[in-house]
């Protein structure tokens, strides 16, 4: 991409108002959580605890990844999950077609190679019947160091930032990957340890509509160009791992903080909710950490993000822009 991220401006969504009785961009959240989902099968704390004893509060969740469709009939996915099998399992959008193996699956978008974002390709290698997409980067980072992806390699194409990339066959949905400021993955690290490519957010655009969805569940700061894609788009997916920058380290003494994990917390200093608040269109967190009060339907944290009009995404919600 050229020039400055951060100088980046874009017009104002498509309005309510001209789209109601258009055609419909339908999403779907496959997983919410964090990398480990809910419960995290090594980790005690208390959301784990009360997610594995059935607490309604505090349901179990899977890995995070959405799935989105121009038509309600065809779907691609962002990013896949360790998840996926069972993601896809309990969505009937994504079963194979009765008495065959025609699986209405297009397109998966790899915003960067977490393993949480990656593992389930491994899951979905039989036959290669969809594409996957991701920059350069990513791409080579996974097939060039880690031998068990070359299997994938026929169905892997790459996008350069900023490029377009149709989702579905008909053309309708355009997605793009642009750079917002993250931290190459540490099993990655020693690769690189910092590159434009390494982390990224997608805009889907409904060209029937105009109407744009945003996907970033890996920011470590909202910078102007962030915060751009944001205001100009009519629903956003944020990350929102860690409620606070020192969660982790409340379980886990000498635990990194949020920002060097690469993800601002959602409150205090350099938090994200006052900022997205502001905002216009429609804001759900989500890729919430197993630590996150956030994930306690009745806890106070929940209810403050609740006030300031950001909802939190829940595993198997669908909705249409």
């Amino acid at each position: 991409m050229g020039g400055d991220a951060s100088a980046r401006r874009y017009p104002a969504p498509v309005s309510q108002a001209t789209h109601e009785n258009g055609p419909k961009l339908r999403v779907r959240v496959l997983g919410s959580a964090a990398g480990g989902g809910l419960p995290q099968w090594n980790c005690g704390c208390a959301n784990c605890a009360r997610a594995r004893a059935g607490d309604p509060a505090v349901p179990p969740r899977g890995q995070p990844s959405i799935a989105v469709s121009a038509d309600g009939v065809r779907w691609s996915i962002v990013n896949a999950s360790p998840d996926v099998r069972e993601q896809m399992a309990r969505f009937s959008g994504l079963h194979p077609r009765p008495g065959t193996r025609d699986v209405p699956l297009d397109t998966i978008v790899v915003t960067n190679p977490d393993i949480d974002h990656v593992l389930g390709l491994l899951v979905l290698r039989e036959s290669l019947p969809y594409r996957i997409v991701s920059t350069p980067f990513v791409r080579d980072v996974l097939l060039e160091h880690n031998a068990v992806f070359r299997i994938l390699e026929p169905a892997w194409g790459i996008a350069k930032l900023d490029q377009p990339i149709p989702l579905d066959r008909d053309g309708h949905l355009e997605a793009r990957l642009f750079p917002v400021p993250g931290k190459v993955p540490t099993w990655a690290a020693k690769l690189a340890s910092n590159h434009a490519e390494a982390t990224c957010a997608v805009r889907i655009t409904d060209a029937r509509s105009g109407r744009r969805l945003v996907y970033a569940p890996g920011v470590a700061r909202l910078d102007a160009g962030t915060l751009a894609e944001f205001e100009a788009a009519a629903c956003a997916f944020v990350d929102g791992t860690f409620f606070t920058a020192d969660e982790l380290s409340r379980t886990r003494p000498g635990a990194p903080d949020a920002v060097t994990m690469g993800h601002a917390p959602v409150s205090g200093v350099g938090g994200t909710l006052a900022t997205l608040a502001e905002l216009r269109g429609r804001k759900l967190y989500i890729h919430l950490n197993n630590t996150n009060p956030l994930l306690d339907a009745g806890s106070d944290a929940a209810a403050l993000v609740r006030r300031a009009g950001i909802e939190i995404a829940m595993d198997g919600m669908e909705f249409a822009l």
